[in-house]
């Protein structure tokens, strides 16, 4: 059963002015931030993710208050911009790192990792090691590593940003049919128009107030959710 994902109130000093951000990211919905460098897209998805503390406010996933929940606790999936993967492990084995640490017995993990590399056309390459991927191909399997945990939320921190155009587009694709297959909240920050136009159903506003002071992120209340 997937959960709204609630940001209330969120406060956080950053250097000389203040994030500010309320909104709300629904079960199915892709949110992003879209914005210049510098204004705090990253730290608000540390901050959902347990990653940073936030300064005041609240985070939300349906009735369960997560604001102060260790990262581990929250089951959130977070894809980082230069994937991460482990250089000595083939792709089934970054793909099901975590469930292995969860106690996942080798046949069950296997299996489901192997679901997921299906679904981000990849099973092929189940057993080469990480150094022979593309980037393009490297993305997948981090995409694939994130879902597999069964996340609440997936947070996605400029995905595409080290690829060229013709690669970001298929792999715009196969973010959407995957969300599809698991569709929990999801929230990019992105620096790329093209990612809010093919991909995002809620794109949250930015706000930078006067003399720079305080920069929010929040949602227009009504605002519909796009096709």
């Amino acid at each position: 059963m997937t959960e709204t994902l609630f940001v209330r109130g969120l406060r956080k000093p950053i250097a000389d002015w203040v994030l500010t951000a309320d909104f709300e990211v629904g079960p199915g919905e892709r949110a992003a931030i879209l914005g210049r460098s510098g204004i705090g897209k990253t730290t608000l998805l540390r901050i959902i993710a347990g990653l940073e503390p936030p300064g005041a406010g609240s985070i939300w996933l349906g009735k369960e208050d997560i604001t102060n929940l260790p990262a581990e606790r929250r089951r959130i999936g977070f894809v980082f911009q230069d994937q991460a993967l482990f250089p000595t492990m083939n792709v089934l084995e970054n793909v099901v790192f975590g469930l292995r640490m969860a106690g996942v017995p080798r046949a069950e993990r296997e299996k489901t990792g192997l679901e997921w590399l299906e679904r981000v056309r990849l099973s092929k390459h189940a057993r080469a090691r990480v150094a022979t991927l593309s980037g393009g191909e490297a993305q997948r399997v981090a995409f694939a590593r994130a879902w597999v945990m069964r996340p609440r939320v997936l947070l996605l921190d400029e995905p595409f940003s080290s690829l060229d155009e013709e690669i970001r587009g298929e792999l715009r694709q196969i973010l959407r049919e995957a969300h599809a297959a698991w569709p929990v909240p999801m929230l990019m920050v992105s620096h790329d128009a093209k990612d809010i136009d093919e991909l995002v159903t809620v794109p949250l506003r930015f706000q930078e107030e006067q003399g720079g002071s305080m920069r929010s992120v929040f949602r227009f209340l009504g605002e519909s959710r796009r096709s």
